[in-house]
């Protein structure tokens, strides 16, 4: 299996959010397989090695921003709003999680919509920031990467969702998506005074 960021080079970890929700995607055999050998695995600990703590703080805030726009997407093409597909995603997962409690991923799928709710109900607790505490002081810092996974692969769930609705080829909804995110992640540099943005 390819590198998915093979070749590529990125100043900033926004950079690895399409290649992350892409790696998600990729289908083949990955039973049996070493979690560590996950495409989207090797994508985050490439922006790892690139950018350090700091730039997984960031990804997470992009892929979040990312999601959003997507459950956004989803609503414009669906009877319920943002917050009410939220709502459908978080049943639907308490009722899988009860008959399949070794899934991967399982712990941190739970706080996706609370992660998300805030780009909707900006005066919802817990803030996006309380979540990502919560997450690395119950589960530590190993959980806290799969939930940039995780919101990835949500992401990347939504993309597949609207491409089979809508009849268009999944990179082309992917490429709608990054049209939209972008706003968001010029949003967040503006705000962000890390090392990497002097790069």
């Amino acid at each position: 299996m390819a590198f998915p960021t093979a070749g590529l080079t990125f100043t900033r970890p926004t950079g690895y959010v399409l290649p992350l929700i892409r790696a998600g995607m990729i289908e083949g055999e990955r039973e049996g397989r070493p979690r560590g050998e996950a495409p989207e695995i090797a994508v985050l600990s490439d922006c790892y090695q690139q950018f350090d703590h700091e730039g997984l703080q960031r990804l997470v805030m992009d892929v979040a921003c990312t999601a959003a726009e997507a459950t956004t997407m989803l609503a414009e093409m669906s009877p319920l709003n943002q917050v009410e597909i939220l709502q459908e995603f978080s049943a639907q997962h308490t009722v899988e999680a009860a008959f399949e409690s070794s899934r991967n991923g399982g712990v941190v799928w739970g706080y996706i919509p609370a992660m998300l709710r805030p780009f909707f109900q900006p005066e919802t607790r817990p803030s996006m920031d309380e979540v990502l505490f919560e997450i690395n002081e119950k589960y530590g810092f190993a959980t806290s990467m799969d939930f940039i996974v995780t919101l990835a692969n949500y992401t990347g769930a939504v993309v597949r969702h609207m491409a089979q609705s809508t009849g268009r080829a999944i990179e082309d909804t992917i490429q709608l998506l990054e049209g939209r995110a972008k706003t968001a992640w010029v949003e967040l540099d503006a705000y962000d005074t890390r090392r990497y943005m002097n790069r």
